[in-house]
C-alpha cells in the first residue's frame, strides 16, 4: 500500500471513529453552575421577579389607562385600539395572576409558616401556637428553630413587638431573651451584652429568686421565676 493510500484511509477511520470525549468534566461544570443557581438567596430571587413581574404590571396599567383616554377615531382606528386595548387587560391579567402567585408561594416567604416578618427579622410569638413554657424552655424551642429569645435592640423594634401583643385577646406575658442567673442583679441579654446597652431599660420586681424578664405591656421588664410558665418571643435573621 503506498503513502498516499495509508494517509487516506488513517483519516477516513478518524472521521468515522473520532476518540471518544470524556465527559465527566462537562457534568461537573452543569453541576457546578446548578450549584451556583442555588446560592441565589430566597430574598434575591424574590426581590428580583417581584420587580420585574410589578414593572410589567404598571406598564401594562399605563398602556390601559393611554388607550382608555384616548381623543374620539375614525371607526378603523377606534377598532385597532380596542383589539389593543383588549389585549393590553388580558397582558395585565395575567401579570396580576402571576404577581399573586409569586407573593403566595412558601419557597418564596421570607420566614417559616407561623413568623412575622419585620426590619430583615423574624419573630415568633408562642401565643395561641405552642403551649406556655418555663424560661428554659422557651429558649431550648427558639435555638431548635435557629433563633433565640428576642433581645430587644431600639424603642422601634419594642413598639412592635407590643403592637403584635395587643393584637391578643389576652394580652400576654413573653419571655424575652433577659436573665441575671450568671451574677445577680446584672441583668444581661442573651448576646451577652448588658441591659441598656442597646436602649435605657431596667428590670422591676428583681429578687434572688427571680433571674429570668417578662416583657409587659408598656414595655415594661418584670423579674420572674424561671420555672414559672408563660408564652414566649424567639427572633431570628430573615
Amino acid at each position: 500500500m503506498s503513502q498516499d493510500t495509508a494517509e487516506v484511509k488513517g483519516r477516513e477511520a478518524a472521521a468515522v471513529d473520532p476518540p471518544t470525549r470524556h465527559r465527566e468534566g462537562g457534568g461537573k461544570g452543569g453541576t457546578a453552575a446548578h450549584a451556583g443557581c442555588c446560592h441565589l438567596t430566597a430574598r434575591g430571587v424574590v426581590a428580583v421577579t417581584t420587580v420585574t413581574l410589578v414593572t410589567g404590571l404598571l406598564s401594562s396599567l399605563l398602556l390601559c389607562v393611554m388607550w382608555t383616554a384616548a381623543p374620539d377615531m375614525d371607526r378603523t382606528s377606534r377598532d385597532s385600539g380596542k383589539e389593543q386595548l383588549q389585549m393590553c387587560q388580558k397582558e395585565l391579567q395575567d401579570l396580576t395572576l402571576m404577581l399573586h402567585s409569586v407573593t403566595k408561594d412558601p419557597r418564596c416567604s421570607l420566614c417559616p409558616g407561623g413568623w412575622l416578618w419585620w426590619m430583615g427579622h423574624c419573630y415568633f410569638f408562642s401565643v395561641g401556637l405552642q403551649e406556655n413554657r418555663q424560661w428554659n424552655e422557651s429558649s431550648e424551642f427558639c435555638q431548635e428553630h435557629n433563633s433565640s429569645l428576642a433581645i430587644i435592640k431600639d424603642s422601634a423594634e419594642m413598639d412592635f413587638i407590643q403592637g403584635v401583643m395587643k393584637n391578643f385577646s389576652q394580652f400576654p406575658f413573653l419571655w424575652v431573651g433577659l436573665t441575671d442567673s450568671k451574677q445577680e442583679g446584672q441583668w444581661r441579654w442573651l448576646d451577652g451584652t448588658d441591659i441598656q446597652h442597646y436602649m435605657p431599660l431596667a428590670v422591676d420586681w428583681d429578687a434572688d429568686h427571680r433571674d429570668c424578664a417578662d416583657l409587659r405591656g408598656g414595655g415594661s421588664l418584670l423579674a420572674a421565676d424561671c420555672e414559672e410558665y408563660t408564652s414566649w418571643v424567639c427572633k431570628k435573621e430573615s
